[in-house]
């Protein structure tokens, strides 16, 4: 569900920026002569591409970054799961020698 949000909020931002710049197109389409109506429309898809671009360049810059620390993280998380892995592998290889000393400890009680 989360996923789904960002793309959401991305896609009615570009409908609102499309309305308001239709709304602001067509007032002022008709009070221009047709060289400045050129040279604006021109601006205006300038300006229009260069916001997109922007976007997913912040965009990028933001989702590799996150990607980064989540990759360490994971590694990390690794890490730790194999020094409990190790450490409670010890713990029962320490038992079990334990176990065989005690054993050969009360053998030798009742031998002595």
């Amino acid at each position: 569900m989360k996923k789904y949000i960002v793309p959401l909020f991305l896609f009615l931002l570009l409908g609102v920026v499309i309305y308001f710049g239709y709304e602001a197109f067509s007032s002022i389409y008709n009070s221009l002569d047709s060289k400045i109506m050129n040279v604006l429309i021109k601006t205006m898809i300038c300006v229009f591409i260069a916001g997109i671009a922007l976007c997913a360049l912040v965009y990028d810059l933001i989702y590799s970054s996150t990607l980064v620390s989540l990759e360490s993280y994971k590694r990390e998380l690794e890490k730790e799961s194999i020094n409990k892995t190790e450490s409670s592998s010890r713990v029962k290889v320490l038992e079990s020698k334990i176990e065989v000393l005690e054993k050969a400890l009360d053998d030798a009680l009742k031998n002595g």
